[in-house]
């Protein structure tokens, strides 16, 4: 099992988990963005399950879709 997690800087991480207990064994950066001014992000490096948590400075604003506007009746 595994995902691919795009860092607030915009960088790819690939991150693979055990099938069994689900639990992160491996997180490598696959892809870095241009615009990323972290100068330890390069491909093919390892991370620290910290390095991937956000920064608690980095205030993000959600964005609610109501599931019934979105929803069409079909004929």
């Amino acid at each position: 099992m595994s995902y691919n997690l795009v860092l607030q800087c915009g960088c790819v991480v690939y991150v693979s988990c055990h099938p069994t207990t689900r639990i992160a064994h491996t997180r490598i950066i696959q892809s870095r963005a241009p615009e990323c001014d972290v100068r330890r992000h390069e491909v093919g490096l390892r991370l620290f399950l910290w390095e991937i948590l956000p920064d608690p400075r980095y205030q993000t604003r959600l964005e609610w879709a109501d599931a019934w506007e979105e929803f069409r009746w079909s004929a």
